[in-house]
């Protein structure tokens, strides 16, 4: 089975505002409070990365889903990022696919070490900075955006960003609109503890639960690596989660989009907990309660497909202390940064070491 042999056209409807199954929030509580000796020694966590310790039961549950081979991933990484070539050749990635959860598929460290860090690089620098996104703080605060400083020195120069700036200098301080209800906050509050989300392209609206139609355009660079790695998503719509140690997501469906396409969530940073279920509370059989934690890294891609595409899902917890070495000084390391801006990324060195990214790639139209 491929990645795209489940796909579907034509258009869905679900409930947006429909209640989860309380069996799955019970399941996703009892990951978030689970003490952390507990949980690393819970063999009903899935970790693909590890599937060396499988069980024979895990290992038939978990059964490979064909690959996405060396040299495509190459291309697509590459592509991403401008033409450089990648220092090491990637290996084919595996597919596994959940046999109880049609659909759900893990390629667990499909993007390379370099390509995480520019992907969070252009996430954190070039796409947070542009105030065409919106993240969660724009409705309750007036943002001093970060100036373009010029034309780019280069295809990954990052001339505008918030880790450029001072962590609590007096001009960059974020002020509330309604001064009664929230505090100002320095650089460093805004980055480290309020930013929760960054939307990209199709905006999607929280309150409603819809898209509607906007002028932001997807990334390029984005698309090209998506595309290059699953050609059957035309990325539209991009959910940028941004977690710290002690953030979850609740549980929910990404049930607005108006198309039956897959979606690719990518990963980089720190380790989390993805819960997902299928069934009833009540439910007998096919449609009795059922749920399946995964261990997600930094580089794995989960892609929903077919019936998984529906389903009720979450992110029980972020797990501090698990970035990998070579993201974990970002944003020092930033591709291409010039010295002035190295001297500048070294006041926020280890940002990522305490943060996990989670990018939901999806197409909206169809």
């Amino acid at each position: 089975m491929s990645t795209g042999s489940l796909e579907k056209s034509g258009s869905v409807r679900h409930d947006t505002h429909a209640t989860p199954p309380m069996f799955i929030q019970k399941e996703h509580w009892r990951y978030q409070t689970m003490r952390r000796a507990e949980l690393e020694s819970d063999s009903n966590v899935i970790d693909l990365q590890n599937r060396h310790n499988f069980t024979e039961e895990q290992r038939q549950i978990w059964a490979p889903a064909g690959n996405i081979p060396s040299s495509q991933i190459q291309a697509a990484c590459e592509t991403y990022s401008g033409g450089q070539p990648l220092s090491t050749a990637p290996c084919d990635a595996p597919i596994f696919e959940n046999r109880d959860f049609p659909g759900l598929q893990v390629i667990p460290g499909l993007l390379p070490p370099e390509t995480q860090i520019l992907f969070t690089s252009c996430l954190m620098h070039r796409d947070l900075a542009d105030q065409g996104h919106k993240i969660n703080l724009q409705a309750d605060y007036n943002i001093p955006y970060p100036q373009q400083m010029g034309l780019s020195a280069g295809p990954r120069r990052f001339d505008t960003s918030f880790f450029t700036r001072e962590r609590a200098a007096p001009e960059d301080i974020l002020i509330p609109k309604v001064l009664e209800k929230q505090k100002p906050l320095n650089n460093e509050q805004f980055l480290y503890s309020k930013l929760r989300w960054l939307t990209l392209g199709e905006q999607y609206d929280w309150p409603t639960r819809s898209y509607a139609k906007h002028s932001t355009p997807f990334p390029n660079d984005l698309t090209r690596l998506v595309m290059g790695l699953f050609p059957h998503i035309r990325p539209e719509s991009g959910v940028v989660l941004i977690y710290s140690a002690k953030d979850f997501m609740p549980v929910h469906r990404d049930v607005s989009e108006q198309c039956q396409r897959a979606l690719a969530s990518f990963s980089v940073g720190c380790d989390g907990i993805f819960v997902m279920a299928r069934g009833e509370d009540d439910g007998e059989g096919n449609n009795a309660p059922r749920t399946v934690a995964i261990r997600v890294r930094s580089g794995d891609c989960v892609h929903l497909t077919g019936e998984a595409r529906w389903a009720w899902h979450a992110m029980a917890r972020t797990i501090p202390g698990t970035c990998p070495s070579f993201l974990a000084s970002w944003p020092v390391g930033t591709p291409g940064a010039t010295a002035q801006e190295e001297r500048a990324y070294q006041k926020w060195k280890g940002y990522m070491a305490t943060k996990r990214i989670n990018v939901s790639c999806r197409q909206v139209w169809g």
